[in-house]
């Protein structure tokens, strides 16, 4: 009787928590960006970290290994490349899904957008224009304020976003995209990878070791 009035509670708190609204406020602009979440009582706040130039020596040492991991990662793009639509079609479910029971109170885009060439600054400025008014018939509140910078060329935007989606969907979104995955060829492909990278990782050291002898 105990157990079963225990096992009841916890699952109306349970249900309670799933079906509470989880708030999100997402603001993008080129100098930063913040993130705010609030939920029930709790109210979290993400500040955006401005990117810095590394310089040095251990700088250069960085990028010359991500270089050396993009030249060992291109033997597999064709792999990637036939996986590419399953993968997007996992991702269109999900998204799907949260957007159906999503609610969006605003989505606001400003700023300024310019290139070098005053002609192709007009061209970019129409193709945005034309896009808000496609867009907007089926997001009504989507704001955009967006000027051509014909003198300067300089681009400069600001995405501020609000929405609420409903605990229990945040978690099942995920869930669904992973489910709709091609997860045995995406296990053989990355099980592939890693054995290549180990086998390139083994040739090198005994390269290295010729070397030194």
């Amino acid at each position: 009787m105990i157990t079963g009035i225990v096992l009841g509670s916890l699952a109306l708190l349970c249900a309670l928590a799933l079906s509470q609204r989880v708030w999100i406020k997402v603001v993008w602009a080129s100098a930063g960006r913040s993130i705010e979440v609030r939920y029930v009582l709790l109210h979290f706040h993400v500040p955006g970290k401005r990117r810095k130039v590394k310089e040095g020596k251990r700088a250069r040492e960085k990028a010359r290994k991500r270089g050396r991991r993009g030249v060992l990662g291109r033997r597999d793009v064709l792999g990637w490349i036939k996986l590419a639509l399953e993968l997007l079609q996992a991702s269109e479910k999900g998204l799907k899904y949260l957007l159906q029971h999503s609610e969006l109170r605003h989505l606001q885009v400003k700023g300024i957008v310019g290139t070098e060439d005053v002609a192709t600054t007009g061209i970019l400025w129409g193709t945005i224009q034309a896009v808000y008014w496609t867009t907007s018939q089926w997001v009504s509140k989507l704001e955009l304020t967006v000027a051509p910078d014909f003198a300067e060329g300089k681009t400069s935007l600001t995405l501020d976003a609000e929405g609420a989606v409903r605990l229990g969907v945040l978690l099942a979104t995920p869930a669904i995209i992973v489910w709709s995955l091609p997860k045995r060829k995406l296990w053989q492909l990355l099980w592939k990878q890693r054995r290549m990278r180990k086998a390139s990782r083994k040739a090198r050291f005994k390269l290295k070791k010729k070397r030194q002898v």
